[in-house]
């Protein structure tokens, strides 16, 4: 039995992540993170209205700011779109498809490892804020050192709300093979975004707005906190209730279902490609 380590698919994920780190968009992505972070946390309103920056609230209020107010949905497209066109453009796919490498371990594979590189880069924005608790310049209200926070909320509000995200990028970039589709998709995201919310969340129950968002904005709708005390907010722990669980949950289906899609059309493409160079291969050998 083969060990974990030495799987097609884990050699597919390592070669991601090494392509990943010699490209420019993932550090100049986590140059910006860990700016946005700094100016968040020190140019923010937290001091202005007395919030502590280490607070339950602030920190869910940042990430959620940060998962899509930042264009983050777009840089996910930078980082996930075109990982299999470049194999096709470059020229290489028929000598990976020569290796014993299936097509759920080249798609799993090149999708995670991906996927990988961009969570990295978005962790550039928690662990800055995370690390910047060390720091209490004046009229900043900090609160103990803590860590378990930022870990839940990031995971929660980013990670998760970006997974299907990535997937929907990686699946038509790899269907379409052009870059321009991707890009075009990932610029239309957010009139399409505002535009569902308006038109079809808004006019929902408060549980099927939940449950159907895919970012996760709805849950402390009513906290309203520029009516609220500072004290009150300082004390206030955001929860995940049933409803948000099984928004995430639901959002974990519909990437997985996205893969899916991409596994059997990608295929499809796969034989019809194949047939093509054997028919060549015979008329050549005929010759």
């Amino acid at each position: 039995m083969r060990s974990l380590l030495h799987t097609p698919f884990t050699a597919v994920l390592r070669n991601e992540i090494l392509l990943g780190s010699k490209r420019i968009a993932p550090y100049a992505l986590i140059i910006l993170f860990s700016a946005n972070a700094v100016l968040w946390w020190g140019w923010g309103p937290a001091v202005e209205r007395g919030w502590a920056t280490n607070s339950d609230f602030y920190i869910h209020r940042n990430f959620g700011g940060f998962s899509f107010i930042l264009g983050l949905p777009i840089f996910t497209a930078v980082i996930m779109g075109d990982s299999v066109i470049r194999d096709f453009r470059l020229g290489i796919d028929s000598l990976i498809f020569s290796k014993p490498v299936s097509r759920a371990a080249y798609l799993l594979g090149k999708f995670f490892g991906n996927f990988f590189v961009l969570v990295c880069c978005q962790s550039a924005f928690a662990l800055t804020l995370l690390f910047l608790q060390f720091f209490h310049p004046s009229r900043m209200i900090v609160l103990p050192f803590r860590l378990v926070p930022y870990f839940k909320h990031f995971f929660l509000v980013v990670v998760i709300s970006h997974v299907v995200l990535a997937a929907f990028y990686f699946t038509v970039g790899t269907l379409t093979r052009n870059a321009k589709i991707v890009w075009a998709l990932a610029a239309s995201f957010y009139p399409l975004y505002i535009a569902y919310q308006k038109v079809l969340l808004q006019n929902l129950p408060q549980p099927w707005r939940l449950l159907l968002d895919p970012l996760g904005f709805n849950p402390d709708q009513g906290l309203d906190p520029w009516h609220r005390s500072a004290n009150y907010l300082n004390d206030y722990v955001v929860s995940y209730g049933s409803d948000m669980i099984a928004n995430r949950v639901l959002i974990i289906l519909v990437t997985a279902a996205c893969l899916t899609i991409l596994y059997f059309r990608f295929a499809i493409a796969e034989r019809t490609g194949k047939a093509e160079n054997f028919s060549v291969l015979n008329l050549s050998t005929a010759a």
